[in-house]
């Protein structure tokens, strides 16, 4: 996953709660801690299996990929039928250093075995809250914007809104 800069994680906080106030969003804006924009999933599982997560290690060491910017502006909710909307900002326009890094990422998790979703449109988003409303697409005055410079492993513990680092990766390129 790609985790925001204070800067920008406070921009996309700002935003949530101006659009929950204007689209009376009852949902919790979520956790600083939480906003993130994910690369790519390696399964869910009660137990986190050792063998996945070194697998997954071991893959990261050998991505190459130097730090990009990376522009999110938009908003709108991800439709989940009969389920909360995300509302997320976002951005649709092709970014080649990210799609890069998201490539590498599957297919060393595909040579090796791994659950993977190789190839795919990605359409980088960070979630900031979870309603019943739904939010059409619109396009923000101001982007929030910041440059990516490492990615990390985390253990996302289901249900419990709570995100473990397992590893982090500069990106040096």
């Amino acid at each position: 996953m790609l985790r925001p800069t204070t800067e920008a994680a406070d921009e996309a906080l700002e935003i949530a709660q101006t659009y929950r106030t204007i689209h009376s969003l009852i949902s919790p804006i979520r956790p600083r801690e939480l906003l993130h924009i994910t690369l790519n999933g390696v399964g869910a599982y009660r137990k986190l299996p050792q063998d996945i997560v070194f697998g997954a290690e071991q893959i990261a060491a050998t991505v190459c990929a130097r730090p990009f910017d990376l522009v999110l502006d938009e908003v709108m909710s991800f439709r989940h039928q009969g389920k909360s909307q995300a509302f997320v900002i976002c951005s649709r326009q092709e970014n080649e250093e990210l799609t890069d890094l998201r490539r590498q990422i599957q297919e060393g998790l595909y040579q090796a075995g791994l659950p993977y979703n190789l190839g795919g449109h990605l359409t980088p988003h960070m979630t900031l809250l979870y309603d019943r409303k739904t939010i059409l697409p619109e396009k923000l005055s101001r982007p929030v914007q910041w440059n990516i410079r490492e990615f990390l492993l985390i253990h996302s513990i289901y249900g419990k809104s709570e995100h473990n680092v397992l590893g982090r990766w500069p990106l040096l390129g």
